[in-house]
């Protein structure tokens, strides 16, 4: 579909495993962040 591997990630995590949503959730937040604005996304004029 044209996304770089490092904006798409894919995890199995159990509803009862809050804490490791929270986690998960957080890191790929930040990685995205380093990542900058998503090159697919058009430029709002």
């Amino acid at each position: 579909m044209g996304f770089e591997p490092e904006r798409v990630r894919v995890e199995w995590i159990s509803g009862s495993e809050g804490q490791k949503v929270a986690e998960v959730v957080t890191e790929f937040t930040e990685q995205l962040k380093k990542l900058g604005p998503n090159p697919l996304k058009p430029k709002s004029e």
